[in-house]
């Protein structure tokens, strides 16, 4: 599929799905309903909200990404399932500091930062989401575990101020974690 442009992109309400988010004032970054469709076949069942930039050059990419995980970037992450009959909370949990812990997110749904995460592409580029001649990089807030098919809530508030974030373009990204070869 052809890729869509900034308005085409910020219509998709269905995921994987990315939407343009500054990141250097604190405040509610994102706040939308979704809907989330089954996995799909070369994607594995979790599914990952965090950042996604993109730039034309390795260099610049890795330059960029370490800015961003190393300073931090502490949010609250609230994501809820509307399919039933009242809103339930879908945990998230996140990459711990060694690396192989996993970590629940609290009720509060505090998470101290981003880590370097892997999306499913295939399923970026048959809705549009990815350009040609791009390199893309992810840095997830949290991810959920199998979460079942349905209407979601999302919210994602920003807790501190970034100011040496200010003009650098990121994208909210919701999608599903590649599978493992």
């Amino acid at each position: 599929m052809a890729p869509l442009d900034a308005a085409q992109a910020a219509a998709r309400t269905q995921v994987p799905l990315t939407r343009p988010v500054a990141l250097d004032k604190p405040g509610v970054i994102a706040d939308l309903e979704f809907d989330l469709p089954p996995p799909g076949p070369y994607a594995d069942s979790t599914l990952i909200v965090g950042v996604r930039i993109e730039e034309q050059k390795a260099k610049a990419m890795l330059a960029r990404s370490g800015m961003i995980a190393n300073g931090g970037l502490p949010a609250r992450i609230r994501l809820q399932n509307l399919s039933g009959t009242h809103p339930s909370d879908i945990v998230l949990t996140r990459i711990g500091d060694d690396l192989h812990e996993r970590v629940p997110l609290g009720p509060d749904g505090l998470t101290p930062g981003v880590r370097q995460e892997s999306v499913n592409g295939a399923m970026l580029r048959d809705v549009g989401l990815i350009k040609p001649g791009t390199i893309y990089n992810v840095l997830a807030f949290g991810f959920a575990v199998a979460p079942p098919p349905g209407r979601y809530q999302l919210s994602v508030e920003l807790l501190e101020e970034r100011p040496q974030l200010e003009g650098q373009q990121a994208e909210l990204v919701i999608a599903y974690n590649g599978k493992s070869k």
